[in-house]
């Protein structure tokens, strides 16, 4: 498979054993381009970003993970899996907004990288009838919303069936691996896994089948599933599951949490209810409950105008943002935050809307 040299530098800094996505993310903000990280001296990467291993420096200055980007190259390429950094048109723009979102992303399938909704539902494996009736009148409403994408991590229970659900009913899916994807896990849903692929949804994860170890690969899932989310329904879950930990991902990342309540004496809703009760999840009664409060129930897909004139109807801070970039159309962000003088997460948050609506577009880079 062809890359880039950026998009291999990228993919070399994520394959560095030890190295988490924070750490890499700072890495790569401390330097004007990633092939720099692999020839600065370890004086130069100590002062740029503090708390490096020696290990780590090492496996930069000898950049010994370049053969695993040789043999991942080969490996996506007979497997028919999709590359996707960080620069590339086709990133989910909502990982944008992540101080920790991965460099490198490995697809199949379709990814909407600017769906206008996106809804993460998650859950217990031990899943009941109950939970699953809720997601079946879920469905029923979810039909006729525009532009959605239902994100799960293709566990069994409830991630089965809210995958299973949006193939049904021909919503857009995406499936969120822990593995790299030419493993199916669990193996019982390889014939699931394969009609999202047939319904045009996707497989996506940041494991790279040269990843030297599995362990924390599903926690990692977890907040790539937060963070691709506007809103998360956590649907029967225990209170130490992994669905809690994605939703407190998810209010750490700002996206609007829900949760099912039910008995306190079912140890699968015992999660929820807490949640609940900490005020980390808003309580969802009815499907309405969570589309009423994300404004889906509407349907609409305002059209926006063509040219950027003062008819846009955006908010102050985003017409203000807007007017520069029309001075300055290929803006560089550094350049756009001094002058607009917003805080960083400020002028991301605005850029992301804008980018939603189909208004601007971010270049590779």
């Amino acid at each position: 498979m062809d890359i880039s040299q950026e998009d291999f530098y990228l993919m070399a800094l994520q394959a560095i054993d030890g190295l988490g996505p924070i750490k890499a993310n700072m890495l790569l903000n401390g330097f004007s381009n990633p092939s720099e990280i692999f020839l600065a001296s370890k004086k130069d990467l100590k002062h740029r970003v503090t708390g490096l291993s020696e290990d780590i420096l090492n496996q930069i200055v000898n950049k010994s993970s370049f053969n695993d980007v040789e043999t991942e190259s080969k490996f996506c390429k007979k497997n028919g899996i999709d590359i996707v950094t960080f620069y590339s048109v086709n990133y989910p723009v909502r990982l944008n907004l992540m101080q920790d979102k991965p460099l490198v992303l490995y697809k199949k399938g379709t990814v909407y990288p600017k769906i206008k909704r996106s809804l993460a539902i998650v859950g217990t494996r031990k899943s009941t009838e109950y939970g699953h009736k809720f997601l079946d009148q879920l469905f029923e409403e979810l039909i006729g919303i525009k532009d959605l994408c239902v994100i799960s991590g293709l566990a069994l229970g409830i991630d089965q069936k809210a995958h299973g659900l949006s193939v049904k009913h021909a919503i857009p899916t995406l499936a969120v691996m822990g593995l790299s994807l030419d493993k199916i896990y669990p193996a019982q849903n390889t014939n699931l896994a394969k009609s999202i692929i047939a319904a045009d949804g996707g497989w996506i994860s940041e494991t790279s089948s040269q990843s030297k170890t599995s362990q924390g690969v599903f926690p990692r899932r977890n907040r790539l599933i937060a963070g691709l989310c506007d809103a998360i329904l956590v649907v029967e879950t225990d209170v130490k599951g992994g669905s809690v930990i994605t939703a407190l991902l998810a209010n750490d990342y700002g996206k609007d949490v829900f949760a099912l309540p039910g008995r306190t004496s079912d140890a699968q809703s015992r999660g929820c209810n807490d949640l609940i009760k900490k005020n980390f999840a808003s309580l969802v009664n009815t499907p309405s409950d969570l589309i009423e409060s994300m404004s889906w129930h509407t349907h609409t897909n305002k059209r926006l105008p063509r040219t950027l004139e003062l008819d846009f109807e955006g908010t102050m801070m985003q017409k203000n943002v807007l007017e520069v970039i029309r001075k300055s159309p290929k803006i560089e962000l550094e350049k756009l935050i001094n002058q607009v003088q917003l805080e960083h997460g400020q002028l991301i948050e605005t850029l992301l809307e804008l980018e939603l609506q189909g208004v601007i577009h971010a270049l590779p880079g």
